[in-house]
């Protein structure tokens, strides 16, 4: 049977996490090109424009980049202790 070590898992969850992360924020970017509008209309000022744009196109890509970030730097510090 083929074992797969947690270095491979590990860096596997923490090229997701970067995939995943990038997309959003690439996704925020290009949202927020559209809220500039006429004398700032359509953003919210307590968030600014980037800010109000990452609301809208919400936060759960960015958690679940970041959870993943996470397992895959515990895994690879467990497999690390190992060795």
């Amino acid at each position: 049977m083929i074992e797969i070590k947690n270095t491979n898992i590990g860096l596997i969850l923490l090229l997701s996490s970067a995939i995943i992360y990038g997309s959003a924020l690439i996704a925020t970017t290009i949202y927020s090109l559209t809220l500039g509008g006429v004398n700032g209309q359509g953003w919210n000022t307590e968030y600014g424009i980037f800010g109000t744009a990452l609301i809208k196109v919400g936060t759960l890509p960015l958690i679940i980049a970041v959870l993943l970030g996470i397992a895959g730097i515990v895994l690879l510090v467990l497999q690390e202790r190992k060795a």
